[in-house]
């Protein structure tokens, strides 16, 4: 293992490590939620940010344990501490809940919008979405952009929830809504391997204006513990490629 001097000097520093510079319980325990290709309990290594994840915090003395629950609940666990999460992953931002502090970023998602070929999404604007009525999927629970979820929430832009995204798309190719609102390459992944999507891939498609291209933080809670980890988990990151690693990752499970 390939040792930074800041990383060093923090473990020796943090109470609960050891003189030989792994904590005497060395496993971090967080949650996330199935979301291929970045999270998921039956993906390779747990998935692209997990992969990240688990290098930065090996780098750093530690192993990790992912709980794989659905969104709101893999936030709740780590606000409550329950089964000794920690942190939560992958948020666009942290505030989902109070009480948690952002970690250095562990990747990039490029948003925008799935699209049938049939009926491509012409927009300049959010404003336009909302002036021809399109009804647009989205995830329940998920954070889209600033813009996007204000409009949703005055009712200008008709929002249709479902549980995950491969309900919102399934939707779309059946053309029972004008668009959804999806990570790229997940529309990616999920095309190359949803039993129903896979049939007919062509038929969607990403549009071509993106809404945003998001970052991804591992949030940690804001405690003495969390601060802790926190600050060892960001020096073993800044060894590594991050974008790198994630490219790599999603290229190989999501083939274009």
């Amino acid at each position: 293992m390939r040792w930074t001097l800041g990383v060093l000097t923090l473990l020796f520093a943090m109470p609960s490590l050891s003189a030989g510079g792994a904590a005497q319980n060395d496993v971090v325990t967080i949650s996330s939620l199935e979301w291929p290709p970045y999270a998921g309990s039956s993906l390779r290594q747990g998935g692209a940010t997990t992969e990240v994840i688990r290098t930065a915090f090996h780098k750093a003395g530690f192993e990790i344990k992912v709980v794989y629950k659905d969104w709101p609940t893999a936030i709740e666990m780590a606000r409550k501490g329950h089964e000794q999460v920690i942190a939560y992953y992958p948020g666009y931002h942290c505030r989902h809940r109070e009480g948690f502090i952002a970690s250095d970023p562990v990747g990039n998602s490029p948003l925008g919008f799935a699209e049938h070929v049939d009926a491509p999404l012409l927009w300049r604007s959010l404003d336009d979405i909302g002036d021809r009525n399109l009804k647009i999927g989205t995830v329940r629970g998920y954070t889209n952009t600033d813009e996007f979820d204000a409009k949703v929430g005055m009712g200008w832009i008709h929002a249709i929830s479902s549980e995950n995204d491969a309900a919102n798309l399934r939707k779309l190719l059946r053309k029972r809504i004008d668009g959804a609102v999806v990570d790229k390459y997940v529309l990616a992944f999920l095309k190359a391997t949803d039993e129903i999507l896979r049939k007919d891939p062509e038929r969607l498609r990403f549009n071509d204006k993106p809404l945003e291209e998001k970052t991804f933080y591992l949030c940690f809670r804001d405690d003495e513990k969390g601060g802790e980890l926190m600050r060892a988990f960001n020096l073993g990151l800044s060894e590594l490629d991050v974008d790198g690693m994630v490219q790599n990752y999603v290229l190989s499970v999501a083939p274009k």
